[in-house]
């Protein structure tokens, strides 16, 4: 609430709630043409017929259009120091307000049994799981724990020239399981785009090293925000806008098997997610 309380046309939509636009109707017009894929000089020529134009909209050109969407509230704004983020708590704000996620964010752990003598646990959502039981109890009393998801994988963004990115991206596991799946539901939010450098020093092992270190420092810049939640809590708001003291653990972190090693700090032989190395010769769980 407190991005829209901020909004400079807060006083506009007061009274008219579609501001820039005129009314509901002209609203739903103008979200169609944005979202039809149609080109500009598409909608230029969809905006000249005169059926069109005897509806007295108030945007007459693609160009018009476009700059009556620059004035509705925007998402979390990015932020940038040599790498370009977002402000993970905007971020979880934003999942927890989405319209796509209404009424699948959720706060309370809960325990699903199959039968009445509770004697089989049924394991759902992250929240029907033991971790978020824990976690729960070592909070103060009135808290509210909100699971963070990160995941990164380095993405080639050209067939030529090796061109990479390294998106981060951030979720929520207090979304309902099947509706953070869904793409369709924007549950995973780009947070950050983490830099992929070149090192010219002859020594591969050390620019390997240097590559590792430098992906750690901009991580831990970008989640600074989420390490204070974690430690200290943060004044939050819910669907429906009441506030909760929200803490955020990181509870996931999905990448592919090169990228665990990185960010666990292990080596090539070594299991991510446990003390298991080559060559123990007995199992570790």
């Amino acid at each position: 609430m407190d991005m829209f309380d901020a909004d400079p046309f807060l006083s506009e939509r007061w009274h008219n709630l579609f501001y820039p636009f005129s009314s509901g109707a002209e609203w739903k017009f103008a979200s169609w043409l944005a979202n039809s894929g149609l080109s500009m000089a598409a909608i230029d020529e969809c905006l000249s017929l005169d059926v069109i134009k005897s509806q007295r909209f108030s945007f007459k050109t693609a160009k018009a259009l476009r700059k009556l969407i620059e004035l509705l509230p925007s998402g979390p704004r990015w932020k940038y120091r040599s790498v370009f983020y977002r402000d993970t708590i905007e971020c979880l704000q934003h999942l927890i307000h989405s319209p796509s996620n209404s009424g699948q964010v959720h706060f309370v752990p809960k325990k699903i049994y199959s039968a009445a003598d509770h004697t089989q646990r049924i394991y759902t959502d992250w929240l029907t799981g033991d971790q978020a039981w824990e976690l729960q109890d070592a909070l103060p009393d009135g808290a509210t724990l909100l699971g963070v998801i990160l995941s990164s994988d380095k993405t080639h963004i050209t067939q030529v020239g090796n061109r990479q990115a390294h998106p981060l991206l951030i979720s929520l596991a207090n979304i309902s399981a099947d509706v953070r799946r869904k793409g369709s539901t924007n549950s995973y939010l780009l947070l950050a785009l983490l830099p992929v450098p070149r090192f010219v020093h002859p020594n591969k092992h050390l620019c390997g090293v240097l590559a590792s270190r430098l992906l750690h420092q901009v991580i831990s810049v970008v989640v600074k925000p989420l390490k204070m939640a974690a430690e200290v809590g943060r004044m939050m708001s819910d669907p429906v806008g009441n506030l909760k003291h929200c803490f955020t653990p990181l509870v996931a972190y999905i990448a592919d098997t090169p990228e665990q090693h990185v960010i666990a700090c292990v080596t090539d032989n070594a299991s991510a997610v446990s003390m298991a190395v080559v060559g123990n010769g007995f199992s570790l769980p």
